[in-house]
């Protein structure tokens, strides 16, 4: 099958690098993952027909980044410790330091997981796209993808139970 790769790469690249620097927060790193995904995806579209290429490549590359972002656990490297100082720089952005904390915790917290939890919870709450969407990538059933989620809801909450305001 051909496909003009230089018109998905122009149209969907930065959907892609997107979705890979949110999870790795590295730009070496994203930069690697980022040829990683899209030599995958030429390879495989190779094979097969791809209908749906924006939710296909994003897939892939939280697929791909949850996978290095993994090895990089295991190798015990520090999570994103040279962009934590440099997401903000002035006092006022103290919401912004925040959410980038809150991320790092989460990225960190779905290293835990199995990979199919952390993938599906990422999918549907950072992605934001829906069951079916991530049951087709997936080639999983749409229920699946439900119990998944229903799994990893209460690790990630219980982990992150610290951040949530005292409830009376």
């Amino acid at each position: 099958m051909t496909h003009d790769w230089w018109q998905i790469t122009e149209q969907f690249g930065p959907l892609v690098w997107k979705a890979i620097f949110r999870i790795l927060r590295s730009h070496s790193e994203s930069l690697d993952c980022y040829q990683d995904v899209m030599l995958e995806a030429f390879e495989h579209a190779s094979d097969q027909s791809i209908e749906n290429w924006p939710g296909y490549l994003r897939w892939l590359a939280v697929r791909r980044g949850l996978d290095r972002l993994r090895a990089r656990k295991r190798s015990r490297v520090v999570v994103g410790s040279a962009e934590v100082g440099q997401v903000a720089s002035r006092s006022d952005e103290k919401d912004s330091i925040e959410l980038s904390e809150l991320k790092d915790r989460l990225r960190s917290e779905l290293t835990k997981l199995p990979s199919q939890q952390a993938e599906v919870f990422w999918l549907r709450f950072v992605e934001q796209m829906s069951y079916v969407e991530i049951a087709r990538h997936m080639q999983i059933e749409t229920s699946t993808v439900g119990v998944l989620i229903h799994r990893a809801k209460p690790r990630v909450q219980k982990a992150l139970s610290d951040l949530q305001p005292n409830r009376r």
